[in-house]
């Protein structure tokens, strides 16, 4: 038995890119280029592509440790479990107070544009009641908006791509002159500034486990986000410093009006104040949202009091850990002038970065049996080394407070985990034997039958199991999979979803373990599945997928509707694009057994063959089932009543020839009849179990399975089972022919 809690793959290349630099721009344009000019003069536009060599090795290794533990936790996942949970307190505080200090930042930021257009009495006054005004929001849980990310990404590129192109015409030489403006030093400051510029890149690994395809798209995004990112922050910088004097630029908190004032006017300045209030603030609230979830995380597993993982039972928010994140974040802009504020949360973040390149080390030394990454990291391990030595040297480069912030986020990491968290937890790095022991897969020589059954209802996931044990149990390696899906609305994110919907969850697992009891009373091999995803039909259709499913087993209510969808809003889409056999079975209202007295219709159909199929397995487990073959034929005037049985008797026999099958005893009837359907649902009520391949559908008509099996469905008391084949992507002419002569010329049999 094996219990699974999943996050829908649901996230694709353009939606990585994204989240990834929807997370960087932000202060790293509107803020950063006037302070940091003020460190290194022109040479500021190096310091932006020199920030962005240094996130690379970080980056690649959190692409190879991405496609390795595809899961929702990103670089403190990855470090905790390479280096183990004292690493993991280091990393996980480092990344709290470097978003912490990164949402101050923009704030105040925010603010210094507004100045422009409105009167403000204090800055960090306005500054503060904004950030209070935020904590609220987040304590009430209003949900980000889901396509709102790419949308504002799109605006934002478009915005800045069309300010360089245009600003490209009014650029001085002899602004760039000198480029050194105070040597090395200047230039190695201004980087250690501009680096929390890169703090998003590698946001989009805390999302792993809801990337589609995570081998392909977290590092070719991620890579390609850092790659646009920096050429984007330095020809801005290149236009800034080419149009704006030295003198105005340096030391400015508006970097973007100072430019775009002097050739677009009041009505350029007020575009640029709304882009910058709308980043901004938004980047205040996603530090706020995300800073406050690593205290949250840390206090589940235990590194941290529990009181960080309250979680209030009416609003659904880990109220604690927002209060503590946003009165930081607070303290911060009213203790902190903007500049440290900057260069305080980049230290934090050369921290966690070095320490991602030291965890892909130790994985690769280890060298686990589970850890197979779809992505290599190029040149290791000097690139990873180049990252160590470089965080390390831009660390001993920094100011006293950033230094002592960097260096001192280590020290008390370390010093609170020997302190308080090593004694609750026993887990070990990649070395330890709970994680080796946790994390170990045993290879399957055969690939098993599976049948996939979705559970939402415990009333009725007894008969559904017990179904697909009968159906797996004539395969010689099968195994049955239970899913369930908790929906998420579209404006939640789904890692944030497993956190506060804890309720939701528990109930899910209820029925799951309902199941683990049903599986064990019928003996069938089981595993269960949890996954948070928007569209029930889309997770069943990418579950089969993932899985290689064979089959599906739906349960239905026996009624069809009416409009816009025919079974449901859940059913249609799985019937008409699963990749597999699907059978749909509405449950008895008698209350009797699954099985029983059980009546297959054998006809032409496609499917005919696989309701055959699927009968005799189900009768083939229950010693006391009986089975039927009944065809009914259409009254003809140009056959007699004798010729159409004798046709109907060839058809069953072919029928049972052609599945291949030891099909044990059975009883046949042919009927001859003017009203098919009529009949079909009279003879169903005399039996316990029908069974009925899904009729011949075009693309015009409404029906999925065809009117008579849906009308059999929906008429017929007992349990009734409609069968579709695995749909074959086109039928051949020989097919067809050989449909044709089945209809028209029973083959003779010997």
């Amino acid at each position: 038995m094996e219990k699974k809690q999943e996050l829908e793959r649901e996230l694709g290349l353009t939606s990585i890119i994204a989240i990834s630099m929807g997370a960087m721009i932000g202060s790293g344009i509107f803020i950063l280029p006037g302070l940091a000019m003020a460190e290194a003069g022109p040479s500021v536009i190096l310091a932006f592509v020199l920030a962005g060599v240094l996130v690379f090795p970080a980056a690649v290794s959190i692409c190879e440790l991405g496609t390795a533990m595809p899961e929702a936790g990103g670089d403190y996942i990855f470090i905790e479990r390479g280096l183990g949970p004292g690493a993991g307190t280091i990393a996980g505080l480092g990344t709290w107070l470097m978003l912490m200090f990164k949402g101050s930042l923009a704030l105040v930021g925010g603010m210094f544009y507004l100045m422009t257009v409105i009167y403000l009495p204090s800055v960090e006054a306005v500054a503060l009641i904004i950030g209070t005004v935020l904590i609220l929001i987040n304590i009430i849980g209003v949900k980000q908006t889901g396509g709102l990310q790419i949308l504002m990404v799109i605006i934002m590129v478009i915005i800045l791509a069309t300010f360089i192109l245009v600003s490209l015409f009014n650029i001085s030489g002899s602004h760039y002159y000198p480029f050194y403006d105070d040597g090395a030093m200047g230039l190695f400051s201004a980087t250690v500034m501009v680096l929390i510029s890169y703090g998003g890149v590698t946001k989009v690994a805390a999302v792993a486990e809801e990337i589609d395809n995570p081998g392909r798209n977290l590092p070719l995004g991620l890579l390609l986000s850092l790659g646009i990112t920096t050429v984007l922050y330095a020809l801005i910088v290149f236009v800034l410093v080419g149009i704006v004097d030295s003198e105005t630029l340096a030391g400015s908190n508006i970097p973007m009006v100072d430019a775009v004032d002097p050739f677009f006017g009041f009505f350029g300045v007020i575009l640029i104040v709304i882009a910058a209030i709308l980043a901004l603030v938004s980047t205040a609230n996603a530090g706020i949202l995300t800073a406050s979830r690593y205290p949250f995380a840390l206090s589940r597993d235990k590194l941290l009091p529990e009181i960080f993982a309250y979680v209030n039972k009416r609003l659904h928010t880990p109220v604690i850990a927002i209060l503590v994140t946003g009165g930081a974040m607070l303290a911060i802009i009213l203790l902190l002038p903007v500049e440290e504020i900057a260069k305080t949360a980049g230290a934090f973040q050369i921290v966690v970065y070095i320490l991602v390149n030291i965890a892909l080390i130790a994985f690769r030394l280890q060298n686990p049996t589970w850890y197979k990454p779809k992505f290599k990291s190029p040149f290791y391990p000097w690139v990873q080394i180049f990252g160590i030595v470089s965080g390390i040297a831009v660390l001993g480069m920094m100011d006293t407070l950033p230094l002592i912030g960097g260096v001192g986020i280590v020290i008390v990491g370390g010093l609170w985990y020997f302190a308080y968290g090593r004694q609750r937890v026993d887990r070990e790095g990649i070395i330890g034997d709970a994680v080796m022991e946790s994390m170990k897969t045993v290879p399957q020589k055969t690939r098993p039958y599976r049948i996939i059954v979705p559970i939402a209802n415990p009333g009725s996931q007894s008969e559904l199991l017990r179904l697909a044990s009968l159906c797996a149990s004539v395969h010689e390696h099968s195994e049955v999979i239970a899913l369930n899906v908790i929906t998420v609305p579209d404006q939640t994110a789904l890692a944030q979803e497993v956190e506060y919907e804890q309720e939701r969850i528990q109930r899910s697992e209820n029925i799951l373990n309902q199941s683990k009891e049903i599986a064990k009373q019928l003996n069938i091999g089981l595993k269960t599945r949890v996954v948070l995803g928007r569209d029930v039909s889309k997770v069943v259709l990418n579950t089969i997928r993932k899985e290689q499913a064979d089959e599906i087993i739906l349960g239905w209510k026996g009624r069809r509707k009416r409009r816009k969808f025919i079974l449901g809003s859940i059913i249609d889409p799985i019937v008409r694009k699963a990749p597999c056999k699907v059978t749909l079975i509405k449950q008895s209202s008698l209350g009797k057994k699954i099985v029983g007295n059980t009546v297959v219709f054998v006809g032409t159909g496609p499917h005919s063959q696989a309701a055959v199929r699927r009968a005799v397995d189900l009768v083939k487990n229950d010693p006391e089932a009986t089975l039927t073959l009944v065809n009914v034929q259409k009254f003809d005037t140009d056959a007699s009543e004798e010729e159409l049985k004798t046709y109907g008797r060839k058809l069953i026999k072919q029928t049972v020839n052609d599945i291949a099958s030891d099909i044990g005893k059975y009883k046949t009837r042919v009927i001859v009849s003017d009203d098919i359907e009529k009949l079909l649902v009279s003879v169903a009520k005399d039996f316990n179990t029908t069974c009925i391949g899904a009729t011949r559908s075009t693309k015009f008509e409404r029906a999925l399975f065809g009117s008579i099996p849906e009308t059999l469905g929906e008429k017929v008391p007992g349990t009734v089972l409609i069968v579709r084949d695995e749909v074959r992507s086109f039928r051949s002419f020989w097919h067809i022919f050989k449909q044709y002569r089945r209809r028209y010329h029973a083959e003779p049999i010997e």
